[in-house]
């Protein structure tokens, strides 16, 4: 016994061990993920990044591997880390493995280009393998795929070189987990670098177009243009080629008619010049044919094939791109664009950029042409994407000029000129201000140009954003005008959203990422801790979703993953947080949660819809989940404390059989199942007949004169017994069961009433108790209570509605609207347990009550306690005053009957006194007889 005792404690310790270094690279990942996501360049970051999760790991060495594009399978070494007592790969060994080696070892690297994981044992590996780990001293090896932009962009590898490293699936998940964020990062960045790279592009081609427009000298314009148009694209030269052809032989030569290139770069006027002159080969004509139609021309040295390849080599080029420059409608030649130290793709946005340039200088070509016919450089202004624009500086700030192209938002140009005043509403309503404030500016003495961004309404009402540069003009008398070049900026701003979107959210799920949902977290914590809504976090894991992948491939993963991240985004509400945390892990933050139970049912429905079927490639798949919840409460410590707990709750509801959730505490697991299973009896008992009404009269104290019957509410329980109210509609409220629940009783109580009528039983009136999820349905509940009255055939002084002061209180001001739709029909509002809580002369006369019910416990106090009578007339005078009707409930022995003759002898009561509840069956002999004799008896009905 003593050796099993001993042994048991070492695995527990062995566990609490692991779990505690599972925690510590969580956090430590956790950390590295809102570093990665926080910095400027997330690869400038990863070395502290690498290096710390390294020393947590406790491996032996990690090297970060890039893939290079422009060597084919060769790779580099990104980073590098090793442990004191190991040492560093050889980075040329490294490098030439991937022209080499990497041959014979793909079938062991093919998964990372599918986005998986790759675990390796030197002595359970194949032999190829194993020859490869032994000759770079790794024993064992983790590599995680990194992929930028659904492609592999290289991998992380941890390696352990003096004993085999024990790779736990959670460990695993953490690590993918950290390579998903980096691949997030740097496809982050390169989006963003793209949007800026097009900007400053549209920014040269604007500025280009500008100043070509208003140049004395066009070809150092032009030379100029290309220039500052190349550097924004990261091109090495530009050249501008004319087609000539000859008119004696028909030969097609291409002439150099401007350029510009990179110091770097030699411009190769011989190889230019030796090259055009000469009539190019029949496949670089095919190559070259789509130009003759307006269409842009890309090419690579690598894919290049015969005379193509050929030009490439002479030029020293790797990559080109080809736009056409087109003149009165005809191909007149090209912009060369090249880039002669890496191989590139160019895409649509520069192409679209590019193309502009290339208009503008066949409009410009045009021109010199017919300079008889352009007597100003407004054409080329219109092929350009900008509009131009002047005002007058008179204070009504009219419009004297607007150019041409304003056509492309729908609105004529003559139109605008004709009421100087009406381009005020092409400007977006939000924006006029801000750019009435700019303009005026513009009239002081020592204003400066500007530029600010707004929105414009095309013809057709839709928006598009420019941004409008603008600069005072004054002449030698001191007037002043107002120019201004307006320019579309409307993807731009799109791109902008992009980034924004992509920052804050999950790229394969479209769900919120790990660093949004712990801002949240940290929101909604502080929010709670300042008296704002509790909030549960639900912490859920796929089950079977390993077997998918195994058997499907990643493609079908990620698939599953989209649509389970809908369902969850389909089944919350809008104030509710969904994440992806990584790997198959969502986490939830439900917003607004009363109690225990509502993060129950949230965790049945998440069960349900998820473990529904899904259909991916033609296959129909079921997985299920399991989720583990935490609530909020004032004890517990910080934010993140909560998804520790809902974690633990997730390992008990795995280690539960799965497809279950499970609180992180037991005694709160009891009592939500506890409820949720009353919850469920209780709507199976309206189709069982388990309910049933009882019936207590309300008697004239003087004279024991039925006065009314009350409908009370009574469930036979199949195993629990007899249940009372109390027992049972608290849970009705809190599981959205009051509305069928009240309806029932509400349309039962009118039967009972119109068969005690056909018996010609004398029953002033029938009681019904109101509950506030009843008010809250508004006009439905008005109609509810007009179709029981007419099918029973009853008139509305017939029903009183009991409302208890705690409903009141609750009400909202368009709720009230609904008992005062209902007392203006005639059905009697009663005040039900008046003076228990909320006590408030104004429901009174908001309401118009016809009745008012004292409460149990004051009528209780009125012959136990000093002055509890006193509080009893007080009452009882108020509505005498006021014509209203009293009911003091709870009336139990004869001297408070007796206490309440004496201040009133017009004082209704009901209780035990009197009579117990009764079934309708029971009540025939009292009501027969019109009066009821006191019982003298209490206890429970």
């Amino acid at each position: 016994m003593l050796q099993n005792d001993g042994g048991d404690a070492l695995v527990h310790a062995d566990d609490s061990a692991a779990l505690s270094r599972r925690g510590l690279l969580i956090e430590t990942v956790a950390t590295s993920v809102a570093d990665v996501l926080n910095a400027k360049s997330a690869t400038t970051v990863l070395p502290e990044v690498l290096t710390r999760v390294a020393r947590v790991v406790r491996i032996d060495r990690l090297l970060v591997v890039e893939s290079d594009r422009s060597a084919g399978a060769r790779s580099s070494l990104f980073f590098t880390w090793a442990a004191a007592a190991s040492g560093l790969p050889d980075a040329a060994a490294e490098q030439s493995r991937g022209a080499d080696e990497l041959s014979a070892l793909q079938d062991w690297l093919a998964p990372l280009a599918s986005g998986q994981p790759v675990v390796t044992a030197r002595r359970t590996a194949p032999a190829a393998v194993r020859e490869h780990l032994q000759s770079m001293d790794v024993v064992t090896s983790l590599m995680v795929p990194v992929m930028v932009d659904g492609r592999p962009w290289g991998r992380i590898v941890l390696e352990d070189c003096t004993s085999e490293h024990d790779w736990v699936s959670d460990d695993i998940k953490v690590m993918t987990t950290l390579a998903e964020t980096i691949g997030a990062a740097i496809t982050r960045e390169r989006f963003s670098a793209q949007v800026q790279q097009r900007e400053r592009l549209l920014h040269a081609v604007n500025q280009s177009t500008t100043e070509i427009a208003t140049a004395k000298d066009l070809h150092a314009a032009v030379k100029h243009a290309l220039r500052i148009t190349a550097t924004a694209i990261g091109a090495d030269r530009v050249l501008v080629l004319e087609v000539h052809r000859s008119v004696a032989s028909g030969r097609e030569t291409h002439l150099l008619r401007n350029f510009w290139h990179a110091r770097n770069v030699p411009l190769g006027l011989q190889q230019i010049v030796a090259n055009t002159s000469a009539e190019p080969r029949p496949d670089v004509l095919a190559w070259l044919a789509p130009l003759r139609d307006g269409k842009a021309v890309s090419g690579s040295r690598s894919t290049a094939q015969n005379g193509s390849r050929e030009v490439f080599e002479t030029f020293n080029s790797l990559s080109v791109l080809l736009v056409p420059i087109m003149v009165n409608a005809r191909y007149w030649g090209h912009l060369s664009i090249e880039s002669c130290s890496q191989e590139r793709d160019w895409n649509s946005a520069e192409v679209d950029a590019l193309r502009t340039l290339a208009d503008l200088i066949g409009t410009l070509i045009t021109q010199q042409r017919h300079r008889e016919e352009i007597a100003t450089a407004n054409t080329i202004i219109q092929s350009s994407p900008t509009i131009l624009y002047r005002l007058n500086g008179d204070a009504a700030l009219p419009m004297t000029y607007i150019s041409q192209n304003i056509g492309q938002l729908g609105h004529n140009p003559v139109e605008l000129l004709a009421d100087p005043r009406c381009y005020r509403q092409m400007i977006h309503p939000d924006d006029r201000a801000g750019l009435q404030a700019a303009m005026e500016s513009l009239l002081q003495p020592d204003a400066k140009p500007g530029v600010i961004e707004l929105r414009m309404l095309n013809k057709s009402g839709g928006v598009r954003w420019f941004e409008n540069r603008f600069r005072p003009v004054r002449d030698e008398s001191g007037q002043v005008e107002i120019e201004g070049i307006l320019t579309d900026i409307t993807e731009r701003k799109h791109s902008e959203e992009r980034i924004a979107l992509l920052a804050r959210t999950d790229t394969l799920t479209g769900a919120a990422n790990r660093l949004i949902f712990g801002d949240r977290l940290r929101q909604s914590f502080a929010a709670a801790q300042r008296g704002a809504h509790p909030f549960a976090v639900l912490y859920l894991d796929l089950d079977r979703f390993k077997e998918v992948n195994d058997t499907l491939g990643h493609h079908a993963g990620d698939l599953l993953l989209q649509q389970v991240a809908q369902r969850l985004k389909a089944t919350t509400r809008k104030i509710d947080v969904v994440a992806r945390l990584g790997g198959d892990e969502f986490a939830i933050i439900q917003s607004e949660v009363s109690d225990s139970s509502a993060a129950g049912r949230l965790g049945e429905k998440l069960i349900e819809i998820v473990s529904a079927p899904y259909v991916i490639d033609g296959n129909e798949l079921r997985i299920g989940t399991s989720i583990g919840i935490a609530l909020w409460d004032r004890e517990t410590p910080e934010p993140d404390s909560l998804l520790a707990q809902a974690d633990q709750a997730l390992y008990r509801a795995k280690h539960s059989g799965r497809g279950q959730y499970r609180f992180f505490s037991e005694e709160i697991d009891h009592e939500t199942r506890e409820h949720l299973a009353l919850a469920e009896d209780l709507r199976a008992a309206l189709g069982r007949d388990e309910l049933e009404i009882c019936y207590q009269p309300q008697v004239e104290l003087v004279s024991g004169r039925i006065m009314g019957m009350e409908a009370l509410l009574r469930w036979h329980h199949p195993t629990r017994g007899l249940l009372l109210p109390e027992d049972f509609l608290p849970i009705a409220e809190k599981f959205g069961i009051m509305q069928q629940l009240g309806r029932w009783t509400l349309d039962g109580a009118c039967k009972q009433m119109s068969l005690w009528r056909q018996q010609q039983m004398s029953v002033p009136v029938v009681a019904v108790n109101v509950s506030l999820a009843q008010i809250k349905m508004g006009t439905e509940f008005v109609r509810d209570v007009n179709e029981s009255l007419e099918r029973w055939r009853l008139q509305p002084s017939d029903l009183e509605l009991d409302v208890t002061e705690h409903v009141l209180a609750r009400t909202t001001l368009s709720q009230s609207d609904v008992l005062v739709e209902l007392r203006r029909l005639g059905v009697g509002i009663a005040i039900d347990n008046f003076g228990a809580k909320y006590s408030t002369l104004d429901y009174l006369r908001t309401y118009h009550v016809s009745r008012l019910k004292i409460a149990r416990g004051m009528v209780a106090a009125a012959d136990a306690q000093a002055g509890g009578s006193a509080m009893i007339r007080a009452i009882l005078s108020l509505a005498a005053e006021l014509g209203l009707d009293v009911v003091a409930e709870g009336v139990e022995t004869e001297n408070q009957r007796d206490l309440l003759v004496a201040a009133s002898a017009r004082a209704q009561g009901q209780g035990f006194y009197y009579s117990h509840p009764v079934t309708a069956h029971e009540s025939m002999q009292m009501l027969r007889a019109g009066v009821v004799t006191p019982e003298k008896s209490g206890g429970p009905p």
